[in-house]
């Protein structure tokens, strides 16, 4: 159950939510990874003066190292990048869906709409709540 004060994501309830949990884990590790390899090169870099030319000696004009920090990122981007495009069309198609909700953000407001049914028969937010409100105030 999820409150308020919580940290962390809800329990998720459906397979696409569990990928989505999985790829949010998986990118988090590749951010910390990168952050982590730029934070001890820049202090590398930063305390090469006092090391008396040592580190600066294979820093410059080194091919492999400008090869691996070209390739590196590249295959962490094709990685996030193929486990988006599987999260993605895991949602889009749905075996058990009951409805769809569809939100469209315009500059100032938000639009809701209902798909209630698969054949194609839309509701809008309007007349839902309406026939709701009525349906209470009848009982």
């Amino acid at each position: 159950m999820s409150q308020w004060y919580q940290m962390d994501f809800p329990d998720p309830s459906s397979e696409p939510a569990r990928m989505l949990y999985c790829y949010h884990d998986t990118v988090l590790v590749i951010v910390m990874m990168v952050l982590f390899g730029v934070g001890w090169f820049l202090i590398l870099v930063l305390v090469a003066p006092f090391m008396k030319g040592l580190v600066n000696r294979d820093i410059t004009n080194s091919d492999k190292l400008e090869v691996a920090w070209t390739l590196l990122p590249s295959f962490f981007l094709v990685a996030i990048g193929s486990s988006s495009l599987l999260n993605l069309y895991e949602m889009e198609v749905g075996d058990n869906v009951g409805y769809n909700v569809s939100v469209t953000g315009h500059q100032w407001y938000w639009e809701y709409n209902y798909i209630l049914d698969l054949d194609e028969f839309t509701k809008d937010s309007d007349y839902i709540y309406f026939s709701l409100m009525k349906d209470y105030c009848m009982n």
